[in-house]
């Protein structure tokens, strides 16, 4: 790991460095692997609630669109627009003996997996409530509102977790190993992927007998709801694993932080903070540029909660889909493992543009859903081949995407602009775009029923043609202020104290 008792040096073939950390081959594979680690049990944590709130909320208890969207969608987009920022700028400047990233993610843990683990409980809290408390009220009524509700409280305690999550990779790991680094991490996210879809996908809306017989321990229900043991597991799998990765983990020094905030009361601070992150974040065309593009980027996910209802309301089996995922995962990861050590040959934008345009190509695949009354068998041989041709696009752009914005944005404020992206994207996409889609889809359920789902693929393929065009837009002016040989983010603001880092 790390050493940091000499002066920081120019970095060597045998030596990378962030700020003041400095590492050897060996230290730098260590760091890799904790990294890792971390991110795969982040992964497995964070997968398994969306399909399982997705499919008890809409395919069992049948929530409106409306509803089930600001559930699901638009109130957590309001909790980010809020939290984010606070978080973001917070771990910016604290300072501590762990860091300023870590204790986020270390002590914010145990507060997400409690949540995780109380929506596990969500049916029987739902009963008690409506006996307790709303006997009049229909079970599926309160039912639904229970897991909103939980699934609400575990937003928020998941921000810590969520906020700092990539802030932390872009303070410790070395520039030039930015999208090496992004492609392991793309690796192990497909094997948390492939592990998810092959051993637990399948569960993620099963209700049917459980007997367990072991010594001292004898459970025996014949309509166990097993999401109920998904989400428990992953609790306590992400408490103990991340915890141990978290404290292996060493942050650079950094320098005292600049004022943010001047004025007498919370008042002045709180307008003063935010005349100057908007001076800061939007003081030059081509990170307004980025800004929009990624808004518009953004939305073009707000009808994906609709999409496994869709595969339920079409008759898809769900192991077999998952089977599916799993394979198509491991494929995925071999192929970004084979392209891990060419990936920092290239440029993140030039990548992202390249994978647009081949994922704008590939779409319409998927609007072969709309088709009318085909056999279940023939739509799932519709997602498998969409899935085979999607699989090394989204390589490459997976490959692009995770290390986009820290090519691109000033390191030393980087918590600071990812909180402006996330508020704009949480205010026109989260919020706005959220609530259109939730609207059109409850629009279109009541004149077409069930089959109105199918339209989330059109809303995709709407806004990646949009998308396309902004991230080119983006591109140009990236090339105009250097490109691959020479582009450095513009100047932000007031001139600041930072701390050294590779390849600066």
């Amino acid at each position: 790991m790390p050493t940091s008792d000499n002066p920081p040096l120019p970095d060597t073939p045998a030596t990378f460095r962030v700020g003041n950390l400095i590492y050897t081959k060996r230290g730098l594979v260590a760091l890799f692997f904790w990294l890792l680690w971390f991110d795969f049990c982040f992964s497995i944590m964070e997968t398994v609630l969306g399909p399982i709130l997705q499919f008890r909320l809409k395919s069992d208890l049948h929530a409106d669109s409306f509803l089930y969207t600001l559930l699901l969608v638009t109130f957590p987009s309001v909790i980010n627009f809020v939290l984010n920022p606070i978080i973001s700028i917070k771990s910016d400047r604290h300072r501590g003996p762990r860091g300023r990233r870590i204790p986020f993610l270390l002590y914010g843990s145990p507060l997400v997996c409690a949540c995780l683990a109380l929506l596990g409980f969500g049916n029987e809290i739902a009963s008690w409530v409506q006996s307790s408390f709303a006997p009049g009220a229909s079970l599926n009524e309160v039912t639904i509102w229970t897991f909103g509700i939980l699934s609400l409280v575990f937003c928020v305690s998941n921000m810590l977790l969520g906020t700092t999550f990539y802030y932390l990779f872009n303070d410790v790991v070395p520039e030039a190993h930015f999208i090496k680094f992004m492609a392991y991490m793309r690796i192990v996210g497909g094997l948390a992927g492939m592990i998810y879809s092959w051993f637990i996908y399948g569960y993620s809306n099963k209700w049917g007998p459980l007997n367990i017989d072991l010594g001292l321990i004898h459970y025996h229900n014949e309509h166990f709801w097993y999401p109920k043991l998904i989400l428990i597991g992953a609790a306590l799998f992400y408490t103990c694993a991340s915890t141990i990765a978290l404290l292996k983990i060493k942050e650079p020094e950094y320098p005292p932080p600049q004022p943010l905030a001047e004025g007498d009361g919370f008042v002045d601070k709180t307008c003063t903070t935010i005349r100057t992150i908007a001076r800061e974040c939007f003081c030059h065309k081509f990170y307004v540029i980025f800004f929009i593009t990624m808004m518009v980027n953004w939305m073009t996910y707000q009808m994906g909660s609709f999409m496994n209802p869709m595969r339920v309301d079409l008759g898809m089996d769900l192991t077999v889909l998952g089977k599916i995922g799993a394979v198509t995962g491991f494929v995925g990861m071999i192929l970004t493992f084979a392209a891990a050590n060419y990936g920092d040959r290239y440029r993140p934008l030039p990548m992202m543009v390249f994978s647009m345009i081949l994922m704008v190509a590939a779409s319409p695949i998927s609007l072969l859903f709309l088709i009318p009354g085909l056999a279940p068998k023939t739509y799932l041989y519709i997602q498998i081949a969409y899935s085979l041709v999607g699989l090394p696009i989204g390589v490459v752009n997976s490959m692009a995407e995770s290390p986009l914005a820290m090519s691109l944005l000033p390191r030393d404020r980087f918590g600071q602009f990812s909180a402006a992206m996330s508020m704009l994207r949480m205010i026109t996409a989260g919020i706005l775009g959220s609530m259109l889609a939730g609207w059109l889809m409850h629009t279109l359920e009541h004149h077409l029923g069930s089959y109105a789902l199918r339209f989330a693929f059109v809303w995709n393929f709407v806004f990646q043609i949009i998308t396309l065009g902004c991230y080119y837009w983006l591109y140009r002016e990236w090339k105009r202020l250097g490109g691959k040989e020479s582009f450095r983010p513009p100047p932000v603001g007031r001139p600041s104290q930072t701390v050294p880092v590779s390849g600066e």
